[in-house]
């Protein structure tokens, strides 16, 4: 692999142009994930200044940008399999930046609608250039580490991002709580793309006149691949949907105020999932010296035992031991997320790594990020006739059972991986 700026060789074991990758697109999730997530703590307000429906929170949260991330994925992970992944990275960072700004100055749901239409489509180009980087700077024994360390960026964007956002909107309102999120990433620009493009693993041997079609169909062949598919759509359900309404469900069911709702939920969200992922994918790395199966066995277990870990928080009645759950519930789903991941590009080959990233992403924004916020309001408005003010609290207990479901197609993709494995 080369730097292809200086012509210098890019080690793909830890060399300095690999940790200042790793470093910088960490950064980059960070602000990935504090954008897509921000509008979480600031549902409430939004929802009383301009008159909105728990089930049109969950369109806003959910399906306005699921729907683009989705379509827009596998287009932009087919172009990160063939140009600039740094300069595509770039390029979608600035577009998903100015569109969280301009979510701040919506007057209406229309207005709000498209603004997360438009960080659907910038973030949809992030996960597929940045995952096909990292399998290019790192080997396959440390792949995981490295998808961990960019989840783990991820992660503490969503808890920074909710306790500062939190506070911002506090003393300024939800309108500067956004604006701030989405000026704060824009100097990553000038870093990106001062990034070195290192050269596609077997660059020689890639067929560039390879369909769209065919390469879906190469890698939906392999069980081991749909099964992991499957599994990452469905646990992003729950992920998803309990990420977008826990701070709310603190609010209503914990009755904190929204300062202290969105620190303890960033708080919980930050302590579970970035010690557990850096963790869980330095572990991963070592146990797959062993077997390579580990790498779909540790999300089995993170996954299912997560399920009545977070069916406790929601059924807690003390705040304290709620976020208590939380951090454990989230420490146990989100320190698997990155080996997960990870494991996508184990069955397929590395000119096809954006497109297995992208159907990824695909499978987890329509089920996850799309159905899962939506159907919790929904399922919120219909509980409301009966459970009152704690019908939020009875939904996200029902969304709990996605995660056990999650766990079962990771076991099945286990049992495939050793014949789809290249």
């Amino acid at each position: 692999m080369r730097d292809l700026t200086s012509g210098k060789a890019v080690r793909p074991d830890g060399g300095r142009t690999a940790l200042f990758a790793i470093a910088l697109l960490t950064m980059v999730s960070f602000f990935n994930y504090m954008d897509r997530m921000v509008l979480a703590v600031v549902l409430e307000p939004m929802k009383h200044e301009l008159g909105l429906s728990d089930g049109e929170l969950g369109l806003l949260s959910g399906v306005a940008f699921a729907v683009v991330y989705a379509t827009m994925g596998i287009p932009l992970g087919r172009l990160a399999d063939r140009t600039s992944r740094t300069r595509l990275l770039a390029a979608c960072l600035g577009f998903w930046s100015v569109m969280t700004f301009a979510t701040g100055l919506a007057r209406n749901f229309a207005q709000l609608f498209l603004a997360r239409v438009g960080v659907g489509i910038g973030e949809a180009g992030c996960a597929p250039a940045a995952h096909s980087l990292i399998g290019d700077y790192f080997p396959a024994h440390r792949r995981a580490l490295g998808i961990s360390l960019f989840q783990a960026g991820g992660i503490a964007g969503v808890s920074i991002g909710l306790m500062v956002a939190g506070t911002i909107a506090h003393s300024y309102g939800w309108r500067a709580a956004l604006m701030v999120a989405g000026l704060a990433s824009l100097p990553l620009l000038i870093l990106l793309l001062m990034l070195p493009e290192p050269a596609h693993q077997s660059a020689g041997k890639r067929d560039n006149a390879e369909s769209l079609w065919a390469s879906l169909a190469a890698l939906l062949r392999r069980r081991a691949f749909l099964h992991l598919n499957l599994g990452l759509g469905i646990s992003s359900f729950g992920i998803y949907g309990i990420g977008q309404w826990q701070t709310t469900f603190l609010v209503r069911s914990m009755e904190l105020d929204l300062r202290v709702a969105g620190f303890w939920s960033g708080l919980s969200h930050g302590t579970g999932g970035i010690i557990g992922v850096v963790c869980i994918g330095a572990l991963t790395s070592y146990l797959m010296r062993r077997d390579s199966r580990w790498e779909l066995w540790i999300p089995t277990i993170g996954y299912s035992a997560s399920a009545p870990v977070f069916a406790a928080a929601f059924l807690a009645t003390d705040w304290r031991l709620c976020v208590a759950m939380l951090t454990a519930g989230v420490g146990l789903s989100l320190s698997t997320s990155g080996v997960a991941l990870s494991a996508l590009q184990s069955f397929a080959e590395p000119w096809r790594r954006g497109t297995a990233v992208a159907i990824a992403l695909f499978t987890s924004a329509m089920i996850g990020l799309g159905l899962g916020p939506y159907t919790i309001g929904l399922l919120s408005d219909l509980l409301h006739p009966v459970q009152g003010e704690e019908s939020l609290r009875y939904a996200l207990l029902i969304s709990c059972a996605s995660l056990g479901w999650a766990g079962w197609h990771f076991l099945l993709a286990s049992r495939s991986a050793m014949k789809d494995r290249l």
